[in-house]
């Protein structure tokens, strides 16, 4: 059982470090098209592996696959310009609205509309975090890279933390296997992470940093929501193209969550500010 374990940890790390290095590398050097047309593809291939765990017609697919191509080209091509996109970014936060209510006060007992075969959600979720992401390659990449590795933190030492001390179950019903020790150690480790760049980074101000600690919890939603998803359509993974981690959704569930949350909530933080 503990070679099991520090197998599974080497291979997620690994997988890991390469992940850090291509995105690192983008965020920092690549041009803005460059980095928009990869967030663009990396958008489309979360939803692709959205729709093939779903058990729908290809019919349903395909025309959900072309609209989804149609709107993110739309987002990257005609930018600001493109009505429908702060409609979407507000019905994404919305849902997250909804997903966090469910979680933390009806303990877990999330919609039944929430499934792999509703492609609406799948849709508004990963277009809102396509969107997010551009802008904040329009406005910080800094922000945006300390954002992604804030959630990998919280990912890693809830997952450390869980697998070494864990004892209490949060929600059984929707993960068994996360608890509330892992929670409290992820949530420690993303606070450490942004308190110790807001120290050092003066880029980083201190609306930052809060709204990145306030995000926290919707870290834990994402992950807990693609648990409940993976529960409900019987399967243990999104994918496996990414080795010890799974699908791409099994490794970005909490961003998806997050990086429009941060982005909400530093905006919120902003106009609060402006009234004092």
């Amino acid at each position: 059982m503990v070679n099991e374990l520090k197998q599974e940890f080497l291979q997620r790390s690994i997988t890991a470090i390469f992940i850090s290095v291509i995105v690192t590398t983008l965020v920092i050097y690549s041009s803005d098209f460059i980095l928009k047309t990869f967030i663009a593809l990396f958008s489309l291939a979360l939803f692709i592996e959205w729709m093939k765990v779903s058990e729908s017609s290809y019919k349903k697919k395909s025309i959900f696959l072309i609209f989804f191509i149609i709107l993110i080209s739309a987002i990257q091509f005609i930018g600001a310009l493109f009505e429908p996109i702060s409609f979407i970014t507000m019905l994404g936060i919305t849902v997250w609205f909804v997903i966090a209510y469910q979680i933390f006060f009806k303990e877990g007992r999330l919609s039944s509309n929430f499934k792999f075969t509703n492609f609406w959600v799948g849709l508004i979720l990963i277009a809102t975090f396509c969107l997010i992401c551009f802008q904040f390659v329009t406005g910080s990449r800094l922000l945006l890279l300390i954002v992604i590795f804030n959630v990998a933190v919280f990912d890693t030492g809830a997952y450390l933390i869980g697998k070494n001390f864990g004892k209490k179950s949060f929600l059984p019903e929707l993960s068994p296997n996360k608890t509330v020790e892992g929670l409290i150690g992820g949530s420690l480790s993303s606070v450490v992470f942004v308190t110790f760049l807001y120290l050092f980074l003066e880029e980083l101000s201190l609306r930052m940093t809060l709204a990145m600690i306030l995000s926290i919890p919707f870290a834990l939603c994402g992950d807990y929501f693609f648990s409940f998803l993976k529960r409900k359509a019987k399967v243990k993974d999104t994918g496996s193209i990414l080795p010890g981690h799974g699908g791409l959704l099994d490794r970005i569930d909490s961003h998806l969550a997050a990086i429009p949350m941060t982005a909400f909530l530093l905006i919120l933080l902003n106009t609060m500010g402006s009234y004092f």
